[in-house]
């Protein structure tokens, strides 16, 4: 079950709090529009200081708004809080939630604007508030809280690196990738790391961030009901896809699949299946998106396929930690980059799909993904 905390530790987990009240409170006035309105001209200011902001356009363009106090955006939190209802939370709602929670995730640059907000301390109690109800809610459980990688869903977005479909994978398919992966990541580290060291740690410079095992393996996500496969939903770095290809698949009897629940699960990966990259271009991506200047490491997925068959990233550890800092020792650390939210990843080659693909057509109505088969 997830719980308040859970909710309330990362950047990712405070976003999707923010995001189920949005859900909520469009289909209402009042609150939700006051609060709209002083977050937007919060972050503007926000990035405007930081050279990030956007382009104004329309009547009042030239006249900005003030940048809110940290009070008066305390109160707007506030009165949209007092009419949350989490008896009237519908699952749709929540993946519409964790939808836009992870097209929020950046973590090739300084965070999203109200990501930073949400972190100050003037808005804790009422987050707080907020989590305390969300993590009650039973939608919020039936698609949060299943963290088991049975009966799992692939999804292959059209145009996508992975198998397409499923049956076209051949045996010795995994093992190539995690090699070919291993041996361009040596190759950056040595290509790279002996001029990285001359650069500031500020430089405008960047590359590879994400901390996934390598494209073409089999990446797997839960289903919900009537509602698709989180993969369809959830999608960290999209790229504005329209149409997929969902496939069931029925895991070997006796996998092995390495659950990672929270940070410190990350952690012992990591300690576990090192590798250094604090020379390659994640340097710099990861010093934007945490503020930390240090030694960085990221799983060594070819070793971790020597004693697992899968990875399984839980939703609650991608609330909880996904985007941060993880201490693996004394001098090191990693970030959980580029994940989708309860995925599982096969380093061993797929079994046969349990059915024929299905095409699934990917519908944005009001920016609102629906999901609809189309079999």
């Amino acid at each position: 079950m997830i719980t308040a905390a859970d909710l309330l530790e990362g950047p990712r987990g405070r976003r999707f709090l923010l995001e189920l009240l949005r859900q909520f409170l469009d289909e209402r006035s009042g609150p939700g529009e006051h609060l709209h309105h002083v977050l937007f001209w919060a972050r503007y200011h926000l990035e405007g200081a930081r050279g990030t902001a956007g382009t104004l356009f329309g009547p009042g363009a030239d006249r900005p708004e003030p940048a809110p106090r940290d009070q008066e955006l305390a109160d707007a939190l506030r009165a949209a809080v007092d009419v949350a209802d989490p008896s009237s939370v519908r699952p749709v709602h929540v993946l519409r939630a964790l939808a836009d929670t992870a097209a929020a995730a950046r973590y090739w640059q300084e965070p999203d604007g109200e990501d930073v907000l949400l972190a100050r301390a003037g808005l804790g109690p009422e987050l707080a508030r907020l989590a305390r109800a969300w993590a009650g809610a039973p939608a919020v459980d039936a698609v949060v809280a299943p963290s088991d990688p049975a009966a799992p869903w692939s999804t292959v977005f059209d145009g996508d690196h992975g198998p397409e479909p499923l049956r076209s994978t051949a045996p010795g398919d995994a093992a190539r990738a995690l090699r070919d992966w291993r041996r361009a990541l040596q190759a950056e580290v040595d290509a790279v790391g002996w001029r990285d060291r001359r650069r500031r740690v500020d430089a405008r410079y960047g590359g590879e961030w994400w901390s996934t095992p390598p494209s073409g393996l089999l990446v797997t996500t839960p289903s919900v009901p009537s509602h698709g496969p989180l993969g369809v939903w959830a999608v960290e770095d999209d790229m504005g896809w329209e149409r997929a290809t969902v496939t069931p698949v029925v895991p070997r009897e006796g996998a092995r699949v390495l659950v990672l629940d929270d940070a410190d699960d990350w952690a012992a990966l990591c300690r576990r299946w090192p590798i250094d990259v604090s020379w390659t271009t994640r340097r710099h991506d990861w010093y934007r998106t945490t503020g930390r200047d240090g030694r960085w490491v990221t799983p060594d997925w070819e070793g971790v396929a020597e004693a697992n068959d899968a990875v399984h990233l839980s939703v609650r550890c991608w609330l909880r930690a996904a985007g941060t800092a993880i201490p693996v020792s004394a001098d090191a650390a990693s970030v959980i980059a580029g994940w989708t939210p309860g995925s599982t990843v096969w380093l061993r080659d797929p079994v046969p799909p349990a059915d024929v693909p299905r095409a699934v057509d990917l519908v944005f109505d009001n920016d609102r993904l629906q999901w609809h088969r189309s079999d």
